[in-house]
């Protein structure tokens, strides 16, 4: 299911680049929770971390990424800074924050799926789940790193843009062109656990440029920690929320938690009657574009809609009613986008 994401530019008289994501499939195994205590309140989003700078330059960009630069030509990975993926992790345990969700550990021994992953994805110029093994830079640990994660990049062009990991974690949640929103699924996945993360990006001899990353979501060597402290829901935006992470053509989501005995146990709530509505204070805004679903992209339940003419500061109060097989049949909660 490939999916057109943030478009690259274009210059010099050459066509841009588009960068394309992929969500990951259903996991083969979940782990499972210890029982649920009381949710941690959301986090402010004053400490989140801050947008990083623009580099100099492409090429600099990607040198800054890595101890020993990869050398896609040659099927050679190189080597990510550890910083760089302590970054990744500290971006999306403060976006789990926010939705009062438990924080990821990294697993550094996942580590080769991911990089060999981002190395195929980089050397063939596109996206795949289940890469061939004529692929060049074909491995079996990359294909499992790439069958495990969501994916992102995938591209060769001259005029392919500069992409931070903030720009890739931000174009996993907001999913503007995936129906299913399964990237930002598994990132907002209650049962989670563990993260790993791998990044190729080299200017060419050519000077065409290759980038892609892959985030492992599941099938994690040694397992996952089982999760406590569960929120009731997980619903997008949420609280206050920084803005970048929400894009004026993303869909709005809400999934219900409805035990911590794992996420199968919420895959029976329904959204087929649902109603969907979003408050200005007593102004409603149109809603559009509802759909609902059982797909097992983490929480086997979701439903998404759209909204538009969000605007920053406001405080924007969410009403569903006519849930079912849940513990509930009604939720309320707001958010407010933050620049």
């Amino acid at each position: 299911m490939a999916l057109a994401g943030c478009g690259g530019e274009s210059g010099g008289g050459g066509g841009g680049g588009a960068v394309s994501v992929v969500p990951a499939p259903t996991p083969v195994a979940t782990a499972t929770p210890a029982a649920p205590t009381a949710a941690a309140p959301p986090s402010s989003v004053s400490s989140f971390p801050a947008a990083p700078s623009q580099p100099a330059s492409w090429a600099a960009g990607a040198a800054a990424l890595f101890d020993v630069a990869p050398d896609v030509p040659g099927c050679r990975t190189g080597t990510l800074k550890a910083s760089v993926k302590a970054d990744v992790l500290a971006r999306l345990n403060a976006v789990r924050a926010i939705h009062r969700l438990p924080a990821v550990t990294y697993s550094d021994a996942d580590d080769d799926q991911s990089a060999q992953s981002s190395l195929m994805m980089a050397a063939n110029g596109q996206l795949s789940h289940t890469p061939p093994a004529n692929w060049r830079c074909y491995t079996a640990t990359g294909a499992a790193g790439a069958g495990s994660g969501n994916l992102y990049g995938g591209v060769v062009s001259p005029y392919l843009r500069w992409y931070s990991e903030d720009d890739y974690v931000a174009g996993w949640l907001t999913e503007v062109a995936s129906a299913n929103i399964g990237h930002r699924r598994w990132m907002l996945d209650p049962f989670l656990g563990k993260i790993s993360y791998g990044r190729v990006a080299q200017v060419l001899s050519d000077g065409g440029r290759t980038d892609a990353a892959t985030l492992k979501v599941f099938n994690f060597t040694g397992g996952v920690t089982a999760p406590g402290g569960l929120p009731p829901f997980v619903a997008y935006p949420y609280g206050d929320y920084p803005a970048r992470y929400m894009d004026a053509g993303a869909r709005l989501s809400f999934s219900v938690v409805a035990a911590a005995s794992g996420r199968s146990a919420s895959g029976g709530v329904r959204f087929g009657s649902a109603q969907v509505s979003v408050a200005n204070g007593g102004s409603n805004l149109v809603v559009s574009d509802v759909q609902s679903d059982n797909d097992g992209y983490g929480l086997p339940n979701v439903i998404q809609w759209k909204v538009a003419g969000l605007q920053p500061n406001i405080t924007y109060t969410v009403r569903i009613s006519g849930v079912t097989g849940g513990p509930q049949t009604s939720y309320e909660y707001n958010f407010r986008l933050v620049p």
